[in-house]
Order: C-alpha cells, then sequence, then structure tokens
C-alpha cells in the first residue's frame, strides 16, 4: 500500500460522515450497546463533567449523568480520574472501562485499567504497555527498555498528565515505574490541544491510583518468587527472585470535607542475565584459494584476489555473558481532600529507587588481524557476494592459526581476550503533584504545581585480560545461521578459555558517569460551557510554564601495567580475581575472565596495581554539559457538537502554541578538534489540530483527526560531550556523542477510524494513520581519528523528510453469545500494518540524501490474547509479535542495511480465588524463548541475544 493509497482511504473515511450517514443511521437495533455520547446535551446544561461535583468514582458510578463531552487528553484531571466512574469488577469489567475510554475520547487513544494490568505476568509498565494495540517494546538485559507506538519511539510520557522523565533523559525509564502503583495506562495516538507535546508517534499518561478510586476503606498485598532460566547458556544455574508490595487506602468524613489518604510500597529483587553473540561487521577481506587457504589483504577501495582465488570476508566473532542484580523499590502516596462540592485538592507523591551490580563479560577472537586462514568454507555465490567493493562472498567458517608479530612478544594474532566490566549503578527519582480543582455551573477550572527530581549514577571498571599463543577454529554461519567456535587452543592447552594459567593481563579502564535532571512545571487548564444547542458547546484554554535543568559530568582514563612482561592475573591477584562464568553455548560454553564482585569491591587495589591512584577518575571538564530549558505553552480550542444529515458530530479544534528557550554549555570535539559549545536559542511553534467524533448510530462510530505534533531532541542527544573505549590490541575503538546543532522533529498526522461496539461488550475497529515527518533522528557513524587512535564515532543528525502510514485492525470480546462453559472465554487481537521510508543523509552534516526505509519501524506486528474469567478462576496467554525492521542504514564497509529479524514472546497468567480476598498466580513470561536476531543478509548474521524465561508464582490479598 503507497501513501497515495492511504490518503484517499483516510479522506474516504472523513467523507463518510457526510455521504454515508443515512445507510448507517438505519442500522440501529434496540438491543444496541448505549452510546456514552447519549446524553451529552443533558449534561452540558447541567454543567456536570467527567468528575461531576467531586464525588468519588465509586460514587459517580451511580450518580453521575454522562459526560458534557467525550473524554479528552490527560492533562485535565477531570479526564484523568474519567475511568474511576466505570464500575469496575473482574477482568470483564476491566475491559468495559478500557473500552469506555477508548470510545467517548476525542483522541485515537488505547487503555488498559488498574484490574486488566493486574492480569499480566508483568512488574513494571512498560512490560504492561505491550499489551496495548499498536504498541511494541524494545527489550535490553531482561526488562522492557522502549516503547514504540505504531513503529515510533518518540513517546511523551506523562503521570495524570505532568511531564515525567530519568535523570538526564526527556523520557521516562518505563523499567523504573512498578505496576503496583498504577490505576491505569492511556496510549494516545492522536492529539488535542491540551495535549503536552513532545511525541510525534504519541503519548503514555500514566494515571497514579487515589484514596478516592475506592468506596472506602482498601487493602491490597502481594508476595511472589520469580525463577529465571537463562537461554542461551546450558552451564547457567536457575535464579529465584522475590517481590512483594502493599497499598493501603482509606477515606473519611470531616467537619472540613471529605479527605482520602493512600499509600504503597513495592520492592522486587533480581537475579539476571543476557547472554549475546555478536558477529561484528565485515572487517577482513582474504584471498581464498581452491586448497582452503587463505591470505589476509591490506585495507583497500577495490580489492583483487590472487590468480585463481576469490575474495571472501570474515567478520571477528565474539560475546558477552551479561549478567547481575538489580533491586527496585517505590513508595507512592496520595491524599485528597474534597473542601467543599466546588473545591477539590489532591497531592500525589512517586518516588522509585534503583540500585544494580551488573557484570558485562566479554569474549572476542580477532580471527580477521590473522594473516593466513586455513578450512576456509565460503558461501555458495549469490548477490549477496556483490559489494561496492569486489564480488567478495561471506566466509562461513575458517581456522586461524597462531601468529606472532615482531612488534611486541603479546601481539599474536588471532588475538583471543575475556574482560569483564565491573558496574555499579543507581537511579532515584522523585516526583510531587499539588492539584486542585476547581467546578462551579460551566467553569471549570484545574491548576497543578509539579516538581520532579533524578539521578543516575555509574562506576565502572575493566579489566581486559589476553590468552597469548592461541589458534582458534571459528564458524560466522551455523545451522541456526548465526556464528560461534569450534575450539580456542594453545600449545599447553586444548581449551584455553577454561584454563586461568593461560591468560595474561592487559589494560584497564577506569570510567564513572553522573547524569541529573530537574523540573518544575505549572500549568491552569479551563473550560467554560456555553449550554445550549449552538454549534459551539464549550471553551477551552490553558497555559503551561516549565523549567527543565539536566547535567551531565563524567571521566574516563585506560592504563597499562609497566614492564615488558605480563602477570598472569591469578599471580598478581590472587585466585579470587578470576571467575569462571557461564559463557554461551555456541562459544564453547564457561570461560574464565576478571570477576565483576572483585572489580567492584577492590576497585582501589585495582587501580594502585596499575599505577593509578585510589578514587575516582577526575571529573573531565571536556566531558562536561549543562542544560537549562525553558517552556511556556498557551493553547485555545473549542468544542462543537452538530448534526449532519441526522449523524451526530462533536468534536474540537483549536492550536497549542509553544515557546522554548535552551541554553546549553559543553565541548564538541570531532577527531581532534575540540570547540567549546555555548549555545543561547530560542523557537516558537504552532501546532493546530482538529479532532471529531462521528456518532453514525449507536453501535457504530468513528475517529477523525488532523493536526501537527513536534518532538524536541532529547538532551543526551544534544550532549557533544564525547566518550570514547579505548581499542585493545586488535579490536577498534568506539565511541558516541550528541549534536548540539539538532532540530526538533515534526510530523503532520491524519487518524481515521471505524468501529463496531458490541451489544453486552467489546469492539471491532480499523484505524488508518498517515505521518509526515520532517528532521526524524539517525545516528551516523563514522571512523574519527583521535589522539593518533581510530575510533567509530556515533552522532544523532536529523535526516531530511520522511513519512509513515498504516493500518490497524482490532477486536476484543467475551464469548457471552455462546452456552456453558464457553461463554467465560474472551480474545483480544489487534494487527497493524506499517510502511514508511525516509530521506537519510548521505555523510555526518552532508546536504545530500538518498531515500531509505525508517529506523525501527516493523512493517507487520501482532497482539493476540485468549482470556477466560470464570469459576474463580481468571486467565491469559498472550502472544506478542514485532516484525523484521531495520536497526542501522548503510552499515560499513559495504553500505548494508542491518535488519532485525521478526520475534513472537508468549506469555501465560493465571489466577484462583482461594478465598474472596485470596487469589494464587502463576505467570510464565517468554515460553516461546524468543530472542533477538540481526543480520546484513545472507551467510552474513550480526547479534543473536537471549532472553530470559520466567516463571512466577504469587499469593494476593485484597479487601
Amino acid at each position: 500500500m503507497t501513501r497515495f493509497e492511504v490518503k484517499p482511504i483516510c479522506a474516504a473515511i472523513m467523507l463518510l460522515s457526510a455521504y454515508g450517514a443515512p445507510a448507517l443511521a438505519q442500522t440501529t437495533t434496540d438491543n444496541a450497546a448505549p452510546s456514552a455520547n447519549t446524553s451529552a446535551a443533558t449534561s452540558a446544561s447541567s454543567g456536570a463533567s467527567a468528575s461531576g461535583d467531586m464525588a468519588s468514582g465509586a460514587d459517580a458510578a451511580q450518580a453521575q449523568p454522562a459526560q458534557a463531552f467525550p473524554a479528552t487528553a490527560q492533562p485535565l484531571p477531570e479526564t484523568a480520574q474519567a475511568p474511576a466512574v466505570v464500575q469496575v469488577t473482574g477482568l470483564r469489567g476491566s475491559l468495559r472501562s478500557a473500552e469506555a475510554i477508548k470510545r467517548d475520547s476525542l483522541q485515537v487513544v488505547d487503555a488498559i485499567n488498574a484490574e486488566d494490568i493486574g492480569k499480566f505476568p508483568d512488574r513494571q509498565a512498560g512490560d504492561a504497555l505491550q499489551r496495548v494495540a499498536g504498541v511494541q517494546v524494545g527489550r535490553d538485559r531482561g526488562q522492557t527498555s522502549t516503547v514504540i507506538i505504531r513503529g515510533l519511539p518518540d513517546v511523551v510520557t506523562t503521570i495524570d498528565g505532568n511531564e515525567i522523565f530519568t535523570a538526564a533523559a526527556r523520557r521516562l525509564s518505563y523499567e523504573d515505574l512498578p505496576v503496583q502503583s498504577i490505576g491505569g495506562l492511556e496510549v494516545y495516538k492522536s492529539a488535542t490541544p491540551n495535549q503536552l507535546e513532545g511525541g510525534i508517534a504519541g503519548g503514555v499518561n500514566v494515571r497514579l491510583r487515589s484514596p478516592f478510586d475506592a468506596k472506602g476503606y482498601s487493602f491490597t498485598g502481594y508476595i511472589e518468587d520469580r525463577m529465571n532460566q537463562t537461554n542461551g547458556s546450558d552451564a547457567s544455574k536457575d535464579t529465584h527472585n522475590p517481590g512483594g508490595g502493599f497499598s493501603v487506602s482509606n477515606r473519611w468524613d470531616t467537619g472540613v470535607g471529605e479527605m482520602g489518604a493512600l499509600l504503597d510500597v513495592a520492592v522486587n529483587r533480581e537475579k539476571w542475565t543476557f547472554p549475546v553473540q555478536w558477529v561484528d561487521r565485515p572487517d577482513g577481506i582474504f584471498s581464498v584459494s581452491p586448497d582452503g587457504t587463505a591470505t589476509r589483504l591490506e585495507n583497500a577501495a577495490q580489492y583483487t584476489a590472487a590468480p585463481g582465488d576469490v575474495l571472501g570476508q570474515l567478520p571477528n566473532i565474539g560475546g558477552i555473558y551479561n549478567s547481575g542484580t538489580r533491586e527496585r523499590q517505590s513508595i507512592h502516596g496520595a491524599f485528597q481532600w474534597k473542601i467543599s462540592p466546588r473545591l477539590q485538592a489532591t497531592a500525589q507523591y512517586l518516588g522509585t529507587g534503583y540500585q544494580g551490580r551488573n557484570a558485562v563479560n566479554y569474549i572476542l577472537n580477532i580471527a580477521t588481524g590473522a594473516p593466513r586462514l586455513t578450512n576456509v568454507v565460503l558461501a555458495p555465490q549469490g548477490d549477496y557476494c556483490n559489494t561496492s567493493r569486489g564480488v567478495i562472498c561471506p566466509i562461513m567458517s575458517a581456522t586461524a592459526p597462531a601468529f606472532l608479530s615482531p612488534r611486541d612478544p603479546y601481539d599474536w594474532f588471532p588475538y583471543t581476550a575475556t574482560s569483564t566490566w565491573g558496574q555499579k549503578e543507581r537511579t532515584y527519582t522523585h516526583f510531587l503533584n499539588l492539584a486542585l480543582r476547581y467546578a462551579d455551573g460551566p467553569v471549570t477550572v484545574n491548576t497543578h504545581v509539579a516538581y520532579t527530581r533524578s539521578k543516575f549514577v555509574n562506576d565502572t571498571v575493566i579489566v581486559d585480560q589476553q590468552v597469548p599463543g592461541a589458534s582458534s577454529s571459528v564458524y560466522a554461519v551455523g545451522s541456526d545461521g548465526h556464528g560461534g567456535y569450534n575450539a580456542i587452543t594453545t600449545p599447553g592447552s586444548a581449551n584455553a578459555l577454561r584454563d586461568p594459567n593461560q591468560f595474561v593481563l592487559r589494560g584497564l579502564v577506569q570510567n564513572w558517569s553522573e547524569q541529573a535532571g530537574q523540573q518544575f512545571q505549572w500549568r491552569s487548564d479551563g473550560t467554560y460551557r456555553l449550554g445550549g444547542d449552538g454549534f459551539f458547546r464549550a471553551v477551552l484554554a490553558g497555559v503551561r510554564l516549565s523549567e527543565r535543568k539536566v547535567s551531565n559530568h563524567s571521566a574516563e582514563r585506560a592504563s597499562d601495567l609497566a614492564g615488558s612482561v605480563r602477570p598472569t592475573p591469578a599471580g598478581l591477584f590472587g585466585p579470587g580475581f578470576e571467575e569462571l562464568v557461564p559463557g554461551l553455548d555456541r562459544l564453547g560454553g564457561p570461560w574464565y575472565t576478571p570477576s565483576a564482585n572483585y572489580l567492584i569491591e577492590n576497585a582501589d587495589t585495582v587501580r594502585n596495581v596499575y599505577g593509578q591512584p585510589s578514587g575516582r577518575v577526575p571529573d573531565d571538564p571536556t566531558r562536561l554539559f549543562d542544560q537549562r530549558e525553558r517552556n511556556a505553552t498557551f493553547y485555545l480550542s473549542g468544542r462543537f457538537e452538530t448534526e449532519l444529515g441526522g449523524i451526530k458530530v462533536s468534536g474540537e479544534a483549536g492550536a497549542r502554541v509553544l515557546k522554548d528557550k535552551r541554553k546549553l554549555r559543553g565541548q564538541n570535539r570531532i577527531g581532534d578538534v575540540v570547540t567549546d559549545v555555548d549555545l543561547s536559542t530560542s523557537e516558537t511553534n504552532v501546532l493546530p489540530s482538529m479532532s471529531a467524533i462521528v456518532n453514525w448510530n449507536e453501535q457504530w462510530q468513528s475517529h477523525l483527526s488532523a493536526g501537527k505534533t513536534l518532538t524536541r531532541p532529547g538532551f543526551r542527544e544534544l550532549n557533544p560531550a564525547l566518550s570514547l573505549i579505548p581499542p585493545t590490541v586488535n579490536a577498534p575503538g568506539s565511541g558516541g556523542a550528541g549534536n548540539p546543532d539538532l532540530s526538533p522533529t515534526k510530523s503532520k498526522n491524519i487518524d481515521a477510524t471505524l468501529e463496531y461496539y458490541f451489544a453486552k461488550n467489546g469492539y471491532a475497529q480499523i484505524a488508518l494513520f498517515h505521518r509526515d515527518i520532517d528532521g526524524y533522528l539517525q545516528n551516523f557513524t563514522q571512523d574519527e581519528t583521535i589522539n593518533g587512535v581510530t575510533y567509530r564515532v556515533s552522532r544523532p543528525q536529523n535526516s531530511g523528510k520522511g513519512t509513515l502510514r498504516g493500518a490497524e485492525l482490532s477486536a476484543q470480546k467475551f464469548f457471552d453469545f455462546l452456552p456453558g462453559f464457553w461463554r467465560d472465554f474472551g480474545v483480544q487481537a489487534n494487527y497493524t500494518w506499517i510502511d514508511g521510508d525516509n530521506e537519510t543523509r548521505t555523510s555526518l552534516n552532508s546536504d545530500q540524501f538518498t531515500k531509505t526505509a525508517l529506523i525501527g519501524v516493523a512493517k507487520q506486528n501482532y497482539n493476540l490474547a485468549l482470556l477466560y474469567e470464570g469459576n474463580g478462576i481468571t486467565g491469559r496467554l498472550a502472544a506478542t509479535r514485532r516484525g523484521d525492521y531495520v536497526e542501522q542504514i548503510a552499515e560499513d564497509p559495504f553500505r548494508q542495511d542491518r535488519v532485525v529479524k521478526a520475534t513472537t514472546f508468549v506469555d501465560l497468567s493465571i489466577g484462583y480465588e482461594l478465598t474472596p480476598n485470596v487469589s494464587l498466580h502463576f505467570d510464565a513470561i517468554n515460553l516461546t524463548k524468543a530472542k533477538f536476531e540481526s543480520e546484513l543478509g545472507p551467510y552474513q548474521p550480526r547479534d543473536i541475544r537471549y532472553n530470559m524465561t520466567t516463571y512466577g508464582l504469587s499469593l494476593r490479598y485484597k479487601m
């Protein structure tokens, strides 16, 4: 489907509002599901709102009339609490509540509520979000690290309408937010003027629990144990991971109004693993003879094989056994005070903490440095052999005999080494929100003052060790399409990686980083309901002011031992210095490497042995980054309601005006050229939008929207400070930096849906969307020489113009129409088809563009869940699939796109009510043992990353 096909389809659905109304209007049945919009005129004239007279959600469910207008964006507190007016009883009730949000919102939105979230085997918010239609997630180190809406990662996150973030990032680290504190999650795929800007993909609003959500006293709690199983490493042991939490709330009538208080606490501990086997980009080009021997060629723009030979390319092969322990804590408190029937005050505090001890255990064999290879097996001839530098076929396997360079007694080829990063890191985030809501007749005013402070600290000590004189037998392409080791040997050992006496010490690298962010934000939103039956029914206006400060301090230093003879690790530090880590099966299993615990607990001892002083490396002024950003926002919109040919149409039109001022200070380094950065910028943007709901009848409706959105560059992307990882003897160095000259990414959006709501519960929907994007951020990698050393440095840059278009099909239904046992089953299903392209710069800061795919956009995605609720049992079997997508454009040296293969995760959750107050739950995550796999093309694999499989058992209590 091309862009020229999608836009007419969107337009066709919009035109149905005018030309298709009579036909649909005649299909109303007597038992149709009532529409939440049918009483709009009555509610408008009475001045009722989503929160009405500010009674509790439980009371409002019985006492409140329908909303004056469909629930809108999250920034209005009355809409943030809107789900509470739906009586939630069990999984069915929760789904029905989320369905009401979807139906009544002016935006295209999908939601999950507290009861629904509790039926998933999820600890953190990001894990729960993958259950929402059109949402995919990225995983790293066994947890959700990225949320993607309709293929794009530019997602703004709010808590009850207020911006939230972690440390120096613009976005929240979803793994830091536990589901324990969440009352609901809403994913907005289109915007209205009162919504916080900042996400061209959409927005996620987190509704925190409130004491007025319950009728009176409420207590819930849980204890659980999870068993993590490592995939890809048979030597790894299963680990048990405890967790627990509770939530207590109550409300009281006092002489000065009704009050409510809530407290919830959660603590989770986890021992995790994340094995990775990597195949580096093609690095060594060889002239391969018919007898299976090969000679390495020097780097050249065009390669030529010896007479009778053919060209072959071999990548370097290695792995990482990531492991560690982490603990997350959260505390959430809320206080609500209904001062009078017209005035209510709310205070919310959320504090989250994270502490981690990580071991990043590397292994590498740089076979491409060997001057000669034997036993070479080439891939068969194919189009993938045709490169910009000659006809060069992938080498599938080879043997690299040991060779000593005359330059240095330890300069062996292939270079074989292990390395450990011992990391300690921690994060804390404090969020406080004070709110007042006043409602009197046609006037509603909401005011929020919020403060956020967050900090991330990382300390890392890295030690390398080498196996001199090692020969290797490696394969780049095995039976499953990925690489590994057949054998690593030395003259003194047939399995050198498991013999600590075969290693000698190499270099030390120590680095640290502290990233901090804080923000004050104030906003006030007002609604004036006009009354009557005119076209315009209400006027909305609001203002928001915020000041955000971020900083980054860091330093790094590389050192090596003095003297010409390198000692063994155990000989210098003692037997406790090394550890036999489980490793990866495809790399021969366990290997010896420095112990991460030793590096963390004896960091000063290690520093002193390498001739360095105790304590951290001094703060590096060339890495310093400070930024202050001030935002002033005003919006104005009008809500309207009319009939066209007997069809009710309601909506909102207006604009959001943004004024941003930014001051940025740091240093920019490209190669050996260092320049000071001291920028002050100011920018004004206007984001118009229009949204409408077309009520064809009581069962059919459409959402239509058009508007502009904007995403500011992340503070890390703006940070010019350069972070480098020094090279080893034969492995290139790498690094990354930001770009202070980045511009916001802008998008023009069109959305259209056609929705059908079943009589008792459930819906079916088709949604079409189109995005014209300008300035999408992409990373560009180039070789830079710094102090005589070559590094592969990645920096972000704005691309040119791009397009994203697609369609969503979704449905949700319990099978109430079936007899007996079968009526307790239900299904949730959605399928998203996406296509896109982008103009990518041909080099860093180039004015030349080439048409490419959009990075990270998978063409086909789906979620499918089988539900059950009956006889005291609640169950959900869910499958989540993200299709193939491009991870990197035009990767060197042959300018190939790196593609990530499709992945399907299957999770299971079953709960059984032992008593009305106590339930037992069994959870299973990643039953399919899904893993991340990437490649450059046939016979050219890249990474394979093994996600854990987790089984959990929990006991939950409520009263």
